[in-house]
């Protein structure tokens, strides 16, 4: 007996594989940063509300391979395609510190490992 795909019976996959290899932190240790008008500021590891002090935390995902870009993303047909992973990111709110005023700002964190694709020359 043969079993075609149909609405009503979707195909079944093995799995589902992301392109490119990511990891997934809690970062307490953040320094320095740049902020969303490009200024590198300082990252108050600290933060007081209603005199309760309280550490800034910021969930990053990175790129799992040290060298983003260094090799091409998983599955992806390298005949016909250049491809690479790279990082890319949001802007969050933090406590933060630049040219001695310290503010609320917007920093740049890394949020995802995206793959970047380009078509190969039809020539090749």
């Amino acid at each position: 007996m043969r079993h075609f795909c149909s609405p009503t019976h979707p195909p079944q996959h093995r799995g589902v594989y992301s392109v490119c290899e990511s990891i997934s932190v809690w970062v307490g240790n953040k320094t320095k940063a740049t902020d969303i008008k490009g200024n590198e500021v300082t990252v108050l590891p600290d933060v007081n509300i209603n005199n309760v002090t309280k550490k800034q935390y910021f969930f990053e995902t990175t790129c799992h391979s040290a060298q983003s870009g260094s090799s091409g993303c998983l599955g992806i047909d390298a005949r016909h395609w250049n491809s690479y992973c790279t990082n890319s990111h949001t802007f969050v709110r933090a406590l933060t510190s630049f040219e001695n005023l310290v503010a609320w700002r917007l920093i740049r964190i890394n949020v995802a490992c995206v793959c970047v694709l380009s078509r190969k020359s039809w020539r090749q």
